[in-house]
Parts: structure tokens; C-alpha cells; sequence
């Protein structure tokens, strides 16, 4: 009796020293992550993109409290977050940083929650803010970092609902994650399919707390209904809004621009009944590859002269290509898969997203290159032993019982393949952004799956 005793002091002081180490893990990780954001604000400048006035412009309309004049081209929550920060460049970056340095303790409570070891949870939290590709990024005016906070913040939600015994807050933890899921969609179109992913993995999560299966399924379906409350008002919402707009069911009116992203490949194909539009095309396609030996992007340069020649509005010539396309797309199956295939490896490249002049200290610029060089090499390879592990964890039970992922570490895996393909399906321009709000998550399943190995190689036979 006295050994049982014993021992249960020794476990719980155990317990109480890993909560220890866990806090003082938490408070270093959120103090350095201040710190080299007071640093890189102090020698680094926000970066402005292509993509970058098109929000800015969008943004100002909204900020008049009216959607007259909102044109469509984008969904509305990079926009909207523009509207409420205001357009000055030092304060979209000073908000962004404040978005990085939280996604980097939720990222520090998911794997501490998930894992149990306040160590991988301290790796993890620190990739984010040691990882140029995604630090610098919040100094980009795009919409990567608040993407990414809400895929993170969506993730960390699903794991409290499935953590969480009192039924009223599984319920509102419920309601505030399909709302975190569809800003994401509104953030990023891409990650519409995000609530559609998570749907049965929140019934999954919504259990317990009932008596009686009676009343336990009645709790599952409540719950479920609730976080369907998001996606139905804001992602539905959204779409009904271009539907009677535009005349377009889609996320925006730039869907039949963003097929000829890939089909402008090969767009030469069509018929000669197509001729204006075709030619004019490829003018600017061959103008295009001779400068820079690709074509992507070229449809945002030719967008005026097509509407000159054909007489369209901008939204009736996205509708006209998206018709030519989808037709080009029927003739050549061939060719569209062969784009599918390379937008596909595109994504998995985790290309950084910085811009070196604007580095106020000439001295870091070296130091810094070797860091996103470093930076970018960490990336690939997780990203390529992600897929070497959930492939085999997939075809193989006792690959599964060696990675020791549970049903919260397939359902981030699964959104994250299930993204790669859909990104290649209907884009085939900027391919290697796509990953960038996902690439955590590509992280912390390469470090739960270390600490599950370590585990097993550590226990007694």
C-alpha cells in the first residue's frame, strides 16, 4: 500500500513538473516571438505585391460601410480585415504580426494537447516564427498569414470540441468553428472545402456528454447543426450574393480567368470560329514565354484587349472563357492532366515569399539569404516526408501504428491532400503559395510523428 502510494506521488509530481516545464516553454516561446518581431520591424519594411492594390482598392470600398462598388474579384475577408486595420502598409504588417505571433502559441497548445510533450510543442511553436518562408510573410500584404490563422485557430477549435466535456461549451465551441472555418474559405477561396472537410469530423467530435444514445445522438446532431451555421450564412451567403450580382455561381466573378490559367497552355487548340479571342491570346501568351519562359499570369495582361475585341464586359468575358476553357478542357484531357500533375509538385516546393531590398540593414542580407535558403530546405523535406508517411500510413496498419496518428492528425492530413489537389484542379498559376497556410500543419504531423517513433523505440519489449 505504501509503494502504491508512492508511486501515485511520484506520478503526480511528474505531471506537475511537465505543466511547469509546459508554461515555461509557452512564456519563452511568446517572449522570443515578440522579440524578433520588434527586430525584423526595426530592419525590414512590409512588401507589396501584384495581387496587393486589388485588396488595397476592395478594402476602401468596404471600409465606406457599403458593398456598391465591390466588383467580385476577390471574397471578402482580406479585404474586410484591410477595411477595419486601414490601408497604411506598417499597420497591415504590425496587425499580421500580431495574427503570427498567436498562431505560433495555438500552434504551441495543438501540439501540447495532441502529443503530450511540451518539448515538440516548443519546436513547433518556434518553426513558425524560425522559418523565414512564414514569418516574413506577415510582412507581405497578402492574405497568407490571415489565412493561416484561421486554419490554425480551426484546428485548434476542433481539438478543444473534442477535449471538452461541458455540453454547452462543445456547443458554442461548435458554432465558433464553423464560423473560424468559413473566414478561412472567405479569406482564401481555396479553403472553401475546409467546413465541407470537417463536417464529419466535428459529428465525430461532438459526442459525449449525454446519457443513453438517445441522447447522445440528439447532442451530436445539435452541435453539428450549429457549426453548420457558419457555412450556410457566410459561405452561402457569399455565393448567393455573386449568384445575384453576377450571374455567376462561384466564389468570384474571376473563375473563367483562372482557367485559363490552365488552359492558356495550350489554347492555340481552338477552333478558328474563336479566332479573335484565341490570337489575341497567344499574342500575349508568346510575348510572355519569350520574356520569362512560362505563360502564367499572362491572362491578367490580355484581360483588356480581350474585352476590346470581343466587346464583353469583364464579367461576361470570365464567362466566356470559363466556357472555352471547360470546352478545351473536354477536347484535351490529356494536356489538362499533364498541368494537374505539375501544379501538383508545384505545391510542395515551399518557395519564400520575401523581398531583399526592402532589408534596411545592408550587414543582414547575407545571413538572412542563408536563412530562407535553410529555411526553404526544412520545408521541402517535411513536406516530403508528410507524404512519405501518410502514404504508407494509409496503405499500411502497422505504418499507422508507428506514426501514432489519432483521428485529429488524419483529419489535418487529410486537408492538407485534399488541398493540394483541389488548388491544381482549378489554378494553375501560383501554385507553390498554396501550401503556405497549411505548411505548419505539414510541420507539426512531421513532429508528432517523431515523437510517436522516439516513444516506441524508447519502450520495454
Amino acid at each position: 500500500m505504501g509503494w502504491g502510494k508512492a508511486k501515485v506521488r511520484a506520478e503526480g509530481g511528474a505531471a506537475l513538473l511537465s505543466v511547469k516545464s509546459a508554461k515555461r516553454l509557452l512564456a519563452g516561446v511568446a517572449a522570443f516571438g515578440l522579440l524578433e518581431r520588434l527586430a525584423l520591424w526595426l530592419v525590414y519594411r512590409p512588401a507589396y505585391y501584384g495581387d496587393t492594390g486589388a485588396y488595397l482598392r476592395l478594402g476602401e470600398v468596404l471600409s465606406q460601410g457599403s458593398m456598391a462598388g465591390y466588383d467580385g474579384t476577390r471574397v471578402p475577408g482580406y479585404p474586410a480585415f484591410l477595411a477595419v486595420v486601414g490601408p497604411d502598409g506598417d499597420a497591415i504588417w504590425l496587425a499580421q504580426m500580431a495574427l503570427g505571433w498567436t498562431i505560433s502559441l495555438l500552434l504551441f497548445w495543438i501540439t501540447l494537447k495532441a502529443t503530450g510533450n511540451p518539448h515538440a510543442a516548443g519546436v513547433v511553436a518556434l518553426l513558425y516564427d524560425l522559418i523565414p518562408g512564414q514569418i516574413l510573410f506577415e510582412a507581405n500584404l497578402l492574405t497568407e498569414t490571415l489565412t493561416t490563422f484561421y486554419v490554425v485557430a480551426s484546428f485548434a477549435l476542433l481539438l478543444a470540441l473534442r477535449q471538452s466535456a461541458g455540453p454547452w461549451t462543445k456547443a458554442w465551441l461548435a458554432l465558433l468553428l464553423g464560423i473560424v472555418a468559413s473566414l478561412a474559405g472567405l479569406t482564401r477561396v481555396l479553403f472553401f472545402v475546409l467546413p465541407v472537410w470537417l463536417l464529419p469530423f466535428v459529428w465525430w467530435a461532438a459526442g459525449s456528454g449525454a446519457t443513453g444514445p438517445v441522447g447522445e445522438w440528439r447532442l451530436r446532431l445539435l452541435r453539428t447543426a450549429l457549426y453548420c451555421l457558419g457555412p450556410i450564412l457566410l459561405l452561402g451567403g457569399w455565393l448567393a450574393y455573386i449568384q445575384s450580382t453576377y450571374h455567376m455561381l462561384s466564389p468570384t466573378v474571376m473563375t473563367g480567368f483562372n482557367w485559363v490559367q490552365h488552359t492558356g497552355v495550350f489554347f492555340e487548340r481552338l477552333p478558328d470560329d474563336e479566332v479573335l479571342i484565341r490570337d489575341t491570346y497567344l499574342r500575349y501568351r508568346d510575348e510572355r514565354l519569350r520574356l520569362r519562359g512560362d505563360q502564367t499570369n499572362t491572362i491578367w495582361e490580355a484581360i483588356p484587349e480581350l474585352s476590346e475585341v470581343t466587346g464583353l464586359s469583364f464579367f461576361d468575358l470570365s464567362r466566356e472563357l470559363q466556357r472555352l476553357s471547360l470546352r478545351l478542357i473536354r477536347e484535351h484531357p490529356d494536356l489538362y492532366l499533364r498541368n494537374v500533375v505539375e501544379g501538383w509538385i508545384a505545391f510542395w516546393k515551399a518557395p519564400p515569399y520575401w523581398q531583399p531590398e526592402n532589408v534596411r540593414a545592408a550587414g543582414l542580407l547575407l545571413p538572412l539569404r542563408w536563412a530562407v535558403v535553410a529555411g526553404r530546405v526544412l520545408s521541402i523535406a517535411a513536406n516530403g516526408l508528410f507524404l512519405a508517411v501518410s502514404v504508407a500510413g494509409a496503405l499500411s496498419r502497422r505504418a499507422r501504428r508507428l506514426i501514432g496518428w489519432d483521428t485529429f492528425a488524419w483529419t489535418a492530413a487529410g486537408v492538407i491532400w485534399l488541398t493540394s489537389i483541389v488548388q491544381t484542379l482549378v489554378d494553375h498559376g501560383d501554385n507553390e503559395r498554396f501550401l503556405v497556410p497549411l505548411q505548419m500543419l505539414v510541420l507539426l504531423l512531421v513532429v508528432w510523428t517523431s515523437v510517436s517513433w522516439f516513444r516506441r523505440r524508447k519502450a520495454p519489449a
